[in-house]
């Protein structure tokens, strides 16, 4: 080999190398599409590691133990396991999720269990609730949505139907001691906004397990069983 094509075979090596990091920072600038909601969602159902509690809602199976089993409706059913319980106490329940991860999940587990339930891979904002519809209406870390479609919920209820909610709770004091910036219902507004709507049956700020990310830890949380008429 001469000289020459050796100084040409480094050079080139050379500027291949100096080119990369360019070409990295580029294609990093490009724009990427960004996730929809039901991307979000189907990840964060199909992570190996458990993010939110394989059991009911401790406050839901509470409140059930009362009622005679009617229609119920899930908003935001997720991997089912509320959808699940009621179907196993005697409900005729129909999920709502924009996950269609989570909803093959809930499928699957129905399956499993034996039970009947009506799973919708559907975004609650648009997916027809109706009036006069459901005996019970649960909408369990649902976040602002609970708040967004409150009107609607409410009208979806049947007479003496009962809307079971919980959440994070925002203490305007300290953070919400789930990490990052303060979550949940700023004080107040659950009472706020559907005491106008519904008969607030119980109402209550507490500091307990949640039902999402470290389960073991206490932090505040604001839970409410409100009643059409």
């Amino acid at each position: 080999m001469r000289d020459t094509d050796t100084h040409i075979g480094r050079r080139t090596v050379m500027q291949a190398l100096a080119f990369l990091p360019a070409a990295a920072a580029a294609l990093a600038a490009e724009p990427q599409s960004p996730a929809t909601p039901r991307d979000s969602w189907n990840d964060v159902y199909t992570k190996p590691e458990q993010v939110v509690s394989p059991y009911p809602n401790r406050f839901l199976a509470e409140v059930i133990r009362s009622l005679r089993p009617g229609r119920a409706l899930d908003v935001g059913m997720g991997q089912g396991r509320n959808t699940l319980h009621l179907a196993r106490s005697g409900w005729t329940v129909t999920g709502v999720d924009v996950s269609d991860q989570g909803i093959a999940i809930a499928n699957a587990q129905a399956k499993r269990f034996k039970v009947s339930i009506d799973a919708i891979v559907s975004d609650i904002t648009t997916f027809d609730i109706g009036k006069d519809q459901w005996d019970l209406i649960v909408g369990c870390y649902m976040g602002d949505l609970v708040i967004s479609e409150a009107a609607r919920l409410a009208g979806a209820l049947k007479q003496n139907g009962v809307l079971v909610v919980e959440n994070y709770h925002r203490d305007i004091n300290r953070p919400a001691m789930v990490g990052g910036e303060p979550i949940g219902y700023p004080v107040n507004a659950l009472l706020n906004t559907f005491a106008p709507l519904l008969r607030i049956v119980r109402y209550e700020e507490v500091k307990d397990f949640p039902d999402w990310s470290n389960q073991s830890l206490e932090v505040p949380l604001v839970r409410m069983l409100a009643r059409k008429g």
